[in-house]
């Protein structure tokens, strides 16, 4: 692996111009302009290899936006067509099933890419790495625009996926990079903000634009937006780091691939179906013998794909676990409450967007405002909070029935995205805090793919048990049985915020954290 610079490797180097970029080699020629734009004021360099050159704050801001604008494009895509299934089954004569596979295939490809995403951070430059990753999100899209049957539109969405996949982990990386441990929780505050943001309103804006248009112009929409991030790019994102390209392990790509592919996949086809069979379940263990394989490689390596050295931290793997229990909560609900909404109460999907855009907005404004705590207040306090609220809300959907009203359903919605804004992101960072100087993107990529696991994880136990309970309860007539099913699914609710809240007992606190903070800096 290659191990990036951090401040604590240069001590005495206050000139940015004397700054090592993360791969240890000298700043090329060509990219002293960027290093002239750093602020000599933050010239070193922050733990696990954040940025040698920092960039002033002006500028920094404009190029967080376009990585944000462009990371929010590529997150939405993968619930706008949520709402277009039905419309797309009728054009081209196809069964819902097939559709689905435009959602299920894209986050599988998405899930596919995060493993390498530390390989592809420290192998080529930052700017032409966006701009590349947004250029092939436009050709996916534009293939969709004009895709004559769904095969081609499902390939498009493939090809969209593969870019997608690829910029969330990037992104984090680089902002990683450009704050210092001490001012990371705002920056990723807004980044979580993205995050959820992106894919909760996703059904509720194609909802709108499919009323007065075709589902076209959800690509059309899409593929603007990917040209207007790569305009911005090119002057606004600057080159703050020097690849380091070492050889490719082709073993490594062909595991991750593989292992990882066939445990999405199985998990994927649970939550759709909400049944296990042989072979689903023959193929997710298939998956995570060839991902054990895939560890034990990693551990030879000189220059492994995925450093899993990281999970040798039980600091960081708690706080992963602890991010994943929020994405799982996350994603469960965006799945249990609409089947809810529309089949138990029998409303619209339109209207089931509606009542959970308050919980979206709450989202937006309380991401940035847990940042900001996260780096007064350290993890545990957060943590503490953010899963009390997300019980709090929880609980009361054990008594959800036909009858419970919207407002008291958006407001439990809205207190658990309170809950989810405090611990998702907060535990993410501090967990890359945490981790050993110069594996921060290795740490990212880890912490990321388990997360996506666990989201995968997440929805399939949710229909595993809401078709369970359908089952038991078939006597009592169909609608009795589904909502019993559901009910079934808020328990499940209720248990992972459970135990988010007693394993954020086991985080350390403000001082212990700094220090393990700072002994992971050296």
């Amino acid at each position: 692996m290659t191990n990036r610079q951090s401040a604590h490797d240069n001590k005495g180097q206050g000139d940015v111009s004397e700054a090592k970029p993360i791969s240890g080699q000298p700043i090329p020629a060509e990219s002293k302009q960027d290093d002239r734009l750093a602020s000599t004021s933050s010239a070193s360099t922050g733990a696990h290899g954040h940025a040698a050159p920092s960039i002033a704050g002006g500028q920094r801001a404009a190029m967080m936006a376009v990585l944000l604008f462009g990371s929010f494009t590529a997150l939405m895509a993968e619930t706008f067509l949520n709402n277009a299934l039905p419309t797309i089954m009728g054009a081209f004569g196809v069964t819902q099933a097939a559709a689905q596979w435009l959602t299920t295939a894209y986050l599988l490809v998405v899930g596919l890419m995060i493993p390498m995403s530390a390989w592809v951070f420290e192998s080529f430059n930052l700017r032409t790495t966006f701009v590349t990753l947004m250029a092939v999100f436009f050709v996916g899209s534009l293939v969709c625009v004009f895709a004559p049957n769904f095969w081609v539109l499902l390939a498009g969405r493939i090809v969209e996926a593969a870019a997608a996949g690829g910029l969330m982990p990037f992104i984090q990386n680089v902002i990683l990079m450009m704050f210092p441990p001490d001012k990371r929780g705002l920056a990723m505050g807004v980044t979580g903000l993205v995050i959820g943001f992106g894919p909760a309103v996703g059904p509720t804006i194609s909802g709108l634009i499919l009323k007065v248009s075709g589902f076209r112009t959800l690509f059309a929409i899409l593929a603007a937006a990917s040209v207007v991030a790569v305009l911005l790019a090119l002057p606004l994102v600057r080159n703050i780091t020097s690849p380091a390209r070492g050889t490719t392990d082709v073993i490594s790509f062909a595991e991750s691939i593989l292992g990882f592919g066939l445990m999405l996949y199985a998990l994927s086809e649970v939550g759709n179906t909400g049944h296990v069979t042989l072979v689903l379940a023959v193929a997710f263990v298939l998956g995570v013998a060839i991902m054990a394989l895939f560890c034990v490689r990693q551990l030879r390596l000189a220059k492994p794909l995925l450093d899993v050295r990281v999970f040798a931290n039980v600091r960081f793997d708690l706080c992963t676990l602890l991010s994943t229990i929020s994405n799982i909560a996350m994603v469960g609900i965006e799945l249990v409450l609409p089947l809810y909404l529309q089949t138990t109460r029998g409303e619209s999907a339109l209207t089931s967007g509606l009542v959970m855009m308050p919980g979206a907005l709450v989202m937006v404004a309380c991401n940035p405002i847990s940042g900001v705590l996260y780096d007064r207040l350290g993890i545990r306090r957060l943590s503490l909070f953010g899963f009390v609220m997300l019980l709090a809300g929880s609980v009361p959907m054990l008594w959800f029935s036909a009858k419970t009203s919207l407002a008291l359903i958006g407001l439990c919605y809205a207190l658990r995205m309170v809950g989810i804004s405090f611990t998702m992101m907060t535990t993410f960072t501090a967990g890359i805090n945490m981790s050993a100087a110069g594996l921060a993107a290795h740490a990212n990529a880890a912490s990321s793919t388990v997360r996506q696991i666990g989201g995968s994880l997440g929805t399939a136990l949710a229909m595993l048990v809401i078709s369970l309970a359908a089952v038991s309860w078939a006597s009592a007539g169909r609608a009795a049985a589904q909502a019993i099913g559901y009910n079934w699914g808020f328990i499940l609710m209720v248990v992972f915020a459970l135990i988010g809240l007693v394993a954020s007992c086991f985080l350390p606190g403000a001082s212990a954290e700094h220090k393990a903070v700072a002994a992971a800096s050296r």
